[in-house]
């Protein structure tokens, strides 16, 4: 008596583990960086740069004698931080809802006024920083407004232009859809322009990072005494390099930081929009 056989199922294919919004910190995006930078602080501290580019220690110090100095110099990068970090987030809020309430305005009120005003937003980034602060310097004076005005005005063009991207990026049946139920020019707003535009408002948001940062810097080295700007500028000319260069890695480092948590942010509120850049 013959027995029935069944063929055994074609071998499934190994499912990749979903670590949900977490999922970028296994991203080769990410791993790849953090490998290029350990090879590179790697060959900086064999001395194979210094060899190369004929570059002295007391202009560019070894990375075990930035780190070796960070206890030494941490009260001062401390103080500047704590001078300098607060005007950068008070600057980029306030420049991220200017921005969204500008780009609202122009899209409630005045959405055929948008296509004309946002090229001369756009172009405000162009501006000199460096010559705008001392002007601006003369009417608000130098301290903590003058650097979260300047921040706001590098950040609100940016976060106008990807907002109103988004405003207008809705699809035509989304509309002709609203349209049906008679919906009023505020509710399709809310409900359908203000969702699609979070994802650009989001990049915009990430965008902005470095121009908080950079406003703030050039602000305080161009008008201020104290700061994290300051700290780089006085210690370079000072030939404190070691501080200096530590200066400027904090920045970086809390640079790098804001980014990617703007960027979880994007994946846990929008993860629809992140799938969809990354492929899934």
């Amino acid at each position: 008596m013959s027995t029935a056989t069944r063929s055994d199922p074609a071998p499934r294919r190994a499912r990749a583990v979903d670590l949900g919004p977490l999922a970028f910190l296994a991203n080769a995006a990410v791993v790849g960086p953090i490998a290029v930078f350990i090879i590179v602080v790697g060959l900086w501290q064999l001395g194979v740069f210094h060899a190369i580019f004929n570059l002295r220690t007391f202009t560019v110090p070894y990375p075990d004698g930035i780190v070796g100095g960070f206890e030494e110099h941490a009260p001062r990068l401390g103080a500047a931080l704590a001078e300098s970090m607060p005007a950068a987030l008070t600057g980029y809020l306030a420049g991220i809802l200017t921005g969204f309430g500008v780009a609202s305005l122009l899209m409630l009120v005045a959405p055929g006024l948008a296509n004309r005003v946002v090229p001369v937003l756009a172009s405000v980034n162009a501006m000199p920083i460096a010559a705008l602060a001392p002007l601006l310097a003369l009417w608000v004076g130098a301290g903590f407004g003058l650097k979260v005005l300047v921040v706001v005005i590098m950040t609100t063009p940016t976060v106008v232009v990807y907002t109103m991207r988004g405003f207008t990026n809705v699809h035509p049946t989304a509309l002709e859809l609203m349209a049906s139920y008679e919906a009023s020019n505020a509710t399709v707003f809310r409900s359908v322009r203000v969702p699609t535009a979070l994802p650009f408002v989001l990049t915009a948001m990430k965008s902005c990072v470095v121009l908080a940062l950079i406003g703030v810097i050039v602000t305080e080295v161009v008008t201020g005494f104290r700061g994290i700007g300051f700290v780089i500028v006085a210690s370079l000319g000072a030939f404190q390099t070691v501080q200096g260069w530590l200066a400027l890695l904090t920045v970086a480092g809390i640079g790098i930081t804001w980014y990617l948590l703007i960027d979880l942010a994007e994946r846990i509120a929008v993860p629809w929009d992140s799938a969809a850049r990354r492929g899934d």
